[in-house]
């Protein structure tokens, strides 16, 4: 680069710098006043959020000391009555209940709420707190008001301070944030948060959600690098950044929190910082232009020459570095414009050893000079033609002149200005290999067709995968297919879609492998019928080691699989028969025994095998001429004793048989025979099979395990849907303990019997113990079927239970699961037993199912 160059270009990168530095500095004061303003916009919105959350909670503590004077008073008003006279708040009127010690609900604004906050955490608080103690408990889900709702309550006192019980009212927590999260600007989010760290209530984009466990330490974090480093934090909401301002309510344990989506309050920051870049871009542009246009007009003459430089320098190492022969022919012409002849103005060394002479000798002489024959030949025509079509021309030729006369020569004849290239290769070594392949292919080809077995071969070139290429003479017989009909097709032309399928698989595993693999048992359906060929197919790879073709020779086992299968049978039928069976030689030494005999003599093959017949417990063979009266006698049926392998014997019923070969000589010894003292294990295991409930009848667990892991089995195989219910007594304690053990179970018969009546007769009820019972459907239908179900099952088991004289209600808490794709027993009871406990959690007598 020059020094003009040089100084042109600092000057330019001062200005650069100059204008980055005021750019910088305006955008750093524009952005603190934005943020300024946008901070005390949200402290004004947290303050209003704060007092309106304290009024209403003041509102309602008010309330529930009202209800509380009026209990305590002679007027005795109930909560329906206060709520007639316009005495209770009318946004939360609906919900409002009051419980007694034991925290049983005794009153209530609402039908279907909860009977019992016994297990309710806050109410715990309260029974142990100090007189007057309030309580906000977690937003949650309320499915009596079909609404989420906040918990506030307040303990009731007698007159000595003791505790009688709690007040509660559950109020919608939109009450709370809806009035000012509507003002706010979009993407702000508008939160209550317990000083426990549980979010009662938050509003973001209309949606309201709760129950979420936050960091409050974290929270103030965000508020203090909001206030003094101006900075967002990105939200685990949403991922957008927010401006967090909090504030601590003075008498409840709650904060109000405003979170400002950063990309709306910063707006006008940065539409005010796109003007400013605008403007330095339109400088910085212009600046740039002008810079680039000086520094062009310099370099151009610059590369005008490096571009001549190089371009003679890429013609020369073309040349001198091609394995062909190059060499450039000018036309000579008359003055009539006719071709008389081509001078050779320049050329690489191959075309010079190729002619035969050195390359300074060539270069400028004409082409007649130096092979004077071509002027007669169509050499001459061919290159006239091609400089006047400009299309080039290809061609392989055998060489009659100069040095390389004999050999094989390939030639390309390209237009270059009034002239033309002579590009030569030498061939001849691949045309003597084309010739010994062709030879090959020809050898190769007699041979696999006189070979017995199928033989034929696909090409795995891409641009011909699959195609067959070779079909010999067996595999034309065996498939009852002619070559003509195979090759230069695919399995998808010739066969089923499925065997087609299934053909293109294996030939991947090989082609992914890349070694041979043996696929047995092959059906073909022929003219013949079906037919097996055992498949070995294997990779033939190119010169560069990859696979070219895939090698395939198949074998009809049609015959030996049969014959095979007949063995199979007679083996599985000896091994799976109920009797024991021993197979001896000539001499009574075992070679065979099932597995009926192991497990009844506790003694294995390879413990027997090649040992006297009479050391593995059996009686000797029979003098079969004198127990059955004919010479030739071969079998005898009748009592015998089995020695066991711990010293105990069995009486046995024994079929001993000799088998004779064709001569009439004895080979073998068969004997069969079972345990004749099996009705005393029969009546044992009919004991053990005892399956049923022995209170309500129904089946108990053990038949529970067995008959959901049947249920299983079908479902994998493509069977009926499984949904499993469990169903928890709400209360069935309590119940107990104050009517007595008689009546609990009087209880669990009943539920045992309205249980029979909700379901259908295919349906299984079962009693795993205790108030626990299950329910096992197949095909029990989709969603609202369940819910239909579900509900009638909540219904029939709320009603009143006669006991002893005395009325007792329960209700159920019933989880559901549908059995998933593969999913194990134990895996489902468990998500049907936690949809069971969210269903207690969320109010009892409900019901929930499992995701």
């Amino acid at each position: 680069m020059g020094s003009s160059s040089a100084r042109l270009l600092l000057a330019a990168a001062l200005l650069a710098a100059a204008l980055l530095v005021i750019l910088w500095m305006s955008l750093q004061l524009a952005y603190r006043a934005e943020v300024d303003g946008l901070l005390e916009s949200s402290t004004r919105s947290t303050q209003k959020l704060a007092s309106r959350t304290t009024e209403v909670l003041d509102r309602v503590l008010h309330t529930s000391q009202l209800i509380q004077r009026l209990r305590d008073s002679e007027r005795q008003m109930g909560l329906k009555a206060l709520a007639a006279e316009g005495l209770l708040p009318s946004q939360f009127a609906k919900a409002i209940l009051v419980t007694d010690r034991q925290g049983l609900v005794i009153d209530a604004t609402g039908a279907n709420l909860a009977l019992s906050l016994a297990d309710e955490e806050y109410f715990k608080r309260l029974a142990q707190g100090p007189p007057g103690a309030t309580d906000i408990g977690p937003t949650e889900f309320q499915p009596a008001l079909e609404a989420p709702a906040l918990p506030v309550s307040q303990r009731i006192d007698d007159g000595a301070g003791r505790f009688m019980g709690v007040v509660t009212a559950l109020i919608p927590p939109w009450l709370l944030t809806s009035e000012y999260a509507g003002s706010e600007a979009t993407g702000t989010a508008v939160s209550l948060v317990g000083t426990d760290g549980v979010v009662r209530a938050r509003l973001l984009g209309g949606k309201l959600t709760f129950g979420e466990k936050v960091d409050v330490s974290r929270v103030n974090e965000r508020v203090s690098a909001a206030r003094s480093l101006r900075v967002p934090v990105r939200s685990s909401l949403d991922g957008k950044e927010r401006f967090v301002i909090a504030l601590q309510l003075e008498r409840y344990p709650l904060l109000a929190v405003v979170a400002v989506d950063a990309d709306q309050g910063l707006v006008n920051y940065r539409k005010a910082r796109l003007r400013l870049l605008l403007w330095a871009a339109g400088f910085g542009a212009l600046l740039g232009l002008g810079t680039w246009l000086l520094l062009r007009q310099l370099r151009r003459v610059e590369v005008s020459k490096k571009a001549q430089h190089q371009a003679e320098e890429h013609l020369r190492a073309a040349l001198e570095g091609s394995l062909d022969a190059i060499s450039i022919l000018l036309a000579l012409r008359g003055p009539q414009q006719q071709l008389l002849d081509f001078q050779i103005t320049d050329a690489n060394k191959r075309a010079a050893e190729m002619i035969g002479l050195p390359l300074d000798q060539m270069l400028g002489r004409r082409l007649s000079e130096v092979f004077p024959a071509m002027r007669s030949s169509r050499v001459m025509d061919t290159f006239a033609e091609v400089i006047t079509t400009r299309e080039a021309s290809t061609s392989e030729l055998l060489a009659t002149l100069g040095v390389m006369k004999g050999r094989w020569l390939h030639q390309q004849v390209v237009a270059v200005g009034d002239g033309v290239a002579l590009i030569s290769r030498d061939i001849t070594d691949r045309k003597l290999a084309e010739r010994n392949l062709d030879e090959n292919r020809r050898f190769l080809q007699n041979l696999l067709d006189f070979l017995p077995l199928p033989v034929y071969a696909k090409s795995m070139h891409p641009d011909g995968l699959g195609v067959y290429e070779f079909w010999n003479h067996a595999a034309e017989r065996s498939f009852h297919m002619p070559a003509a009909q195979v090759v230069g097709r695919t399995v998808r032309d010739l066969y089923a879609p499925a065997d087609a399928q299934r053909f293109d698989d294996q030939d991947l595993q090989v082609l992914r492998d890349g070694k041979p693999r043996r696929f047995p048992s092959q059906v073909f359906n022929g003219p013949e019928g079906r037919r097996y060929f055992d498949t070995f197919k294997a990779p033939v790879l190119g010169a560069d080691g990859e696979m070219d073709h895939l090698l395939v020779i198949a074998e009809d086992v049609t015959e030996r699989r049969a014959y095979a299968e007949r063995l199979v049978l007679a083996s599985k039928v000896i091994a799976e028969t109920a009797d024991a069976v021993v197979v001896t030689d000539a001499e009574d030494r075992v070679i065979d025994v099932n597995r009926a005999f192991s497990a009844m003599t506790g003694r294995t093959l390879a413990q027997v095998e090649h040992r006297p017949a009479t050391e593995a417990g059996l009686p000797p063979v029979p003098d079969f001429a004198r127990l059955t009266g004919a010479a030739d006698g071969q079998r005898w049926v009748g009592e015998a004793h089995l020695a066991l392998a711990d010293g105990q014997h069995l009486d046995i019923w024994l079929s001993t048989s000799r088998i004779v070969d064709e001569d009439g000589h004895t080979t073998h010894h068969a004997r069969v025979f079972s345990d004749i003292s099996i009705l005393k294990g029969h009546e044992k295991a009919l004991q053990e099979m005892a399956r049923r409930d022995s209170l309500t009848g129904l089946p108990n667990r053990r038949h529970f395990d067995e008959r959901l892991a049947e249920s299983l089995r079908r479902f994998a195989r493509t069977g009926p849907a499984v949904t499993l219910m469990f169903i928890d007594l709400d209360g069935f304690k309590k119940i107990n303990d104050e009517l007595g053990h008689e009546a609990g179970d009087q209880l669990l018969i009943e539920v045992a019997r309205r249980l029979g009546a909700c379901v259908r007769g295919t349906d299984l009820v079962f009693r795993l113990g205790g108030d626990e019972f299950t329910l096992l459907l197949e095909d029990a239908g989709g969603t609202e079927a369940l819910q239909t179900l579900c509900q009638r099952i909540v219904e029939a088991l709320s009603k009143t239970h006669l006991l002893g004289g005395h009325e007792a209600v329960v209700t159920p808490s019933i989880g559901v699961a549908c059995a998933l794709p593969g999913e194990s027993p134990d895996t489902l009871c468990r998500r049907a037993d936690q949809a069971m406990y969210e269903a207690k959690r969320g109010g009892k007598g409900t019901y929930r199912i499992a995701d």
